[in-house]
């Protein structure tokens, strides 16, 4: 395995093509009905086909993770996310509900994830409206705040449990993955809910289900099944938040989840794949810096490795390097200069933000 350290200043350069990239103005949509809106990804002509919330929700978060160490680039902030708010207003006036792949061009293309409301997408957009609004990049805005919550209250069924999706139609049909069935990832998403707490009133409800799911899952933190490695991370980053005590048990889920690493430092989509997706080595990298103190160890040098040599000089950084066409990918570019930054600053002896960070 490739164990070879980067330095900081070398981490912090990848970290700063990156950012260059989503502040360009290249990710977010800037006319028409969903400016304001955040890309998911890019096909392989550089063409954005949609806007999502769970995709801006990110944004803002990652916006505020920003601003809170690089002042400079504040009032560029500033402006990113008031426009992602504005869009998400827009989105949930009359009462209407945003899709969850809003398309930008014109395009009536069917999508069957527009068939429903998620659990998941809604809850990261309300993180990213709070914590955009606690580093002072917006003022909360409540009416889109208390739409996003009742929302996430109709997905709480009759005995208190968190669906993980709502169908909008009766005959609806959602296909059967990780995404539409729930599962321990739903607990970042639920300990998001609960952060929100501290800016505006959380319905009763929502909030007990949002804590009973945690409480369900810390005890066995260390013993999650892997399978699908990005879920399972997500997992890990929301239990963190909710219920610190499980650090241990993350650890040992972590080093689970290190044993699959290749010898180029990356990671495989699940156990039984060698899919090389980028976001899961830089959510690995995040748990990793999250659950150790001092020094990187070899493996998170790997991961960060494995990271930096995948991002383009433009900043780009593609969700398979191994597809016949990569498509730049804005999620798999937040964690990824989220990750290395936080890493830079570790090399740099400063502590590792806490777990509510982490986009």
């Amino acid at each position: 395995m490739t164990t070879a350290s980067l330095s900081g200043p070398e981490l912090t350069a990848a970290a700063d093509r990156l950012r260059s990239w989503l502040l360009s103005g290249a990710v977010q949509c800037d006319s028409g009905v969903h400016a304001g809106g955040v890309f998911g990804a890019f096909d392989a002509d550089g063409t954005a086909r949609y806007v999502y919330p769970e995709i801006t929700g990110y944004y803002l978060h990652w916006l505020a993770d920003v601003a809170r160490d690089q002042a400079a680039e504040r009032p560029l902030l500033a402006r990113a996310a008031q426009a992602a708010a504005d869009w998400t207003t827009r989105q949930f006036e009359n009462g209407a509900v945003p899709a969850t792949r809003a398309y930008v061009n014109g395009e009536t293309e069917s999508d069957w994830r527009n068939d429903a409301v998620f659990f998941f997408d809604l809850a990261m957009l309300l993180r990213g409206l709070c914590a955009a609004t606690e580093t002072g990049l917006i003022t909360l805005p409540r009416n889109a705040v208390e739409r996003v919550l009742a929302e996430l209250a109709r997905l709480v069924d009759e005995t208190g449990e968190i669906r993980a999706a709502r169908r909008l139609t009766p005959d609806a049909r959602l296909p059967v993955r990780w995404s539409t069935v729930g599962g321990p990832f739903e607990v970042k998403a639920s300990s998001r809910v609960t952060l929100a707490a501290r800016h505006i009133t959380v319905p009763p409800l929502l909030a007990q289900a949002c804590t009973a799911l945690a409480q369900r899952y810390a005890a066995v933190a260390a013993q999650v099944p892997l399978e699908m490695l990005h879920p399972t991370l997500y997992f890990a980053e929301g239990i963190l938040v909710a219920d610190p005590t499980s650090i241990d048990g993350v650890r040992i889920l972590l080093q689970r989840l290190l044993a699959l690493q290749n010898a180029d430092g990356s990671l495989p989509e699940a156990e039984d794949s060698t899919v090389p997706r980028s976001d899961i080595i830089a959510q690995a990298l995040r748990i990793a810096l999250l659950t150790r103190e001092g020094a990187p160890t070899p493996a998170m040098a790997s991961l960060a490795r494995a990271l930096v040599q995948r991002i383009a000089p433009s900043g780009v950084l593609t969700f398979r390097p191994d597809a016949p066409q990569p498509q730049p990918n804005v999620w798999c570019a937040m964690f990824a200069e989220q990750a290395l930054r936080w890493q830079a600053g570790r090399l740099a002896g400063h502590a590792t933000p806490a777990a509510e960070w982490l986009v």
